[in-house]
Parts: structure tokens; sequence; C-alpha cells
């Protein structure tokens, strides 16, 4: 199994703690790829000429992912600034957010040659690449796309036609919607729910799972990525929903343990 992540890779501030750590959509589903005991992972990517940069070259190099197509660019390494509230939950204010390097890059020929080879390939919808992706992929990969929890279900209707497994983040009012979505497409939809789990839409059928309970909430931060990579690989090997989505569900448990998106 081959697994390309596109191309999202930042670190993460936390200003009230006085700590920083590598994060990133990309940065942390491959790095829960490889806890998972996979062994082909390569994340695509800009970071800049920084120390913040080499941090996450460092962090790749640590746990053995491929980043032979993460460029350096003048442009500041993408950084988030998160905050931490009295139930662990993360939350951003207006200038949490600078793009920088993320923003900036477009894959080359070689990297859509390296996509090419890739079994999955998972990214955020916020990428600049996205519709290049959608448009470039073959039906033998599989696309997966986190759509998070600030984009409409116009647009993600607009793009599922060509995603294999859509991710987001979602309330108990948007289910009714989520579910006609995957049954009028046809495709696969799995909606993280906080505390009140997961639940997965497909074939005409929908798939729940309770979040596992865990003695204290450090930090929210990366626990949906950890969830999707994990379900992906259970789900590619398996094709068992309720199988990927307990697997996902302990694997994102873990992540709240610690601070930042990877321990």
């Amino acid at each position: 199994m081959k697994i390309t992540a596109l191309s999202s890779c930042c670190v993460d501030f936390f200003p009230e703690q006085g700590k920083v750590y590598v994060g990133g959509n990309s940065l942390n589903f491959a790095s829960q790829c490889k806890l998972s005991g996979i062994e082909d992972v390569t994340v695509i990517g800009a970071i800049g000429k920084d120390d913040f940069g080499a941090l996450i070259e460092q962090h790749f190099d640590k746990i053995k992912i491929d980043r032979s197509h993460i460029y350096q660019i003048d442009k500041p390494t993408a950084s988030n600034k998160i905050f931490i509230d009295k139930n662990g939950d993360r939350y951003f204010k207006e200038d949490s957010w600078n793009g920088g390097a993320f923003d900036a890059f477009r894959l080359a020929d070689n990297d859509w040659k390296q996509v090419e080879k890739s079994d999955i390939i998972a990214m955020p919808a916020g990428d600049p690449n996205l519709k290049d992706l959608l448009n470039k992929r073959n039906d033998s990969q599989w696309v997966v796309i986190d759509f998070m929890d600030y984009f409409t279900l116009d647009i993600i209707e607009s793009l599922i036609e060509k995603i294999d497994i859509t991710f987001l983040s979602a309330k108990e009012n948007m289910l009714d919607d989520l579910s006609t979505l995957a049954k009028k497409k046809g495709k696969l939809i799995v909606a993280t729910l906080g505390a009140k789990g997961s639940i997965a839409f497909w074939n005409n059928s929908s798939y729940r799972h309770k979040a596992i309970e865990v003695d204290k909430i450090i930090d929210t931060t990366g626990c949906g990525d950890a969830f999707q990579a994990a379900f992906t690989i259970e789900f590619f090997k398996s094709r068992n929903i309720n199988e990927a989505l307990k697997i996902a569900s302990v694997a994102a448990s873990k992540v709240l343990a610690y601070m930042g998106g990877v321990e």
C-alpha cells in the first residue's frame, strides 16, 4: 500500500503554554499511517527556509516518512495559533492561521508522477491543489478529502463525484442531509461528532460508533486526522465499515492524551 498526503504541513503554536509542535492535516495523517504500520508513506508540500521548516523535516526523518517532495521556498512555514479551553477543546482566533508556504505551493510534474504511483491520496479541502488532484486522479486510486467543519454541503456536493471517502466534522443537525447526499451520489461519507462519536453513510446504510472514553482530554488537535488515516487504512484493507470506525476511534482517542497533533 502506497500513501501520499498533500500538502498541509505547518507548526502549531500554543501561546498560552509557550509550546510549538509540528502539525498540519497532511503531516498528521501521514504520521498516523506510519503508526498504523504502513511503510510507504510520502508527503508532498512546501516549508519555509526557517527553523520551523527544519522541525518538520526532522519529524519526517525520525519516523521515516519520505520527504523527497518537500520543498523549501521563500515563504514562511505555515503556522497556526491554537488555544485550549477548559475541556481540552481547541479554538482559534481571527489571526490564528498564516498560510505561508502552504498557500503558495503548487505541485510540479514530478510531484504528480509521485501521486500517480499512490494507492491512497489524502488532502484537506482547503488545499489550493484540490481541483487539479480531482482532475488528474485515476480510477484505480482512492482519494480521501477532509472537509473539516467549515465547508458547506453545496461545496461538498459539487466535488464529491471524484472523492472516494469524504470526511468532515459535523453537527447532529447535518446528518440527515449527509445521509441523503451519500445515497444520491453513491459515495462514502464519514462524519466525526466529537464526544458523540462518529457516523458513516454508505450503500444506503448508516453506521455509528461511540467515542472512546479517556480519563482526561489534554488537546483535541490532530484527533480528526488520526481518525481519518486509521479509518482509511482499515477500510482499504477490509471494506468493513464497523471495524474501520472502531479502529479509527481508538486512534483518535490516543491523540487526546497529549499536546499537538503527533506525539
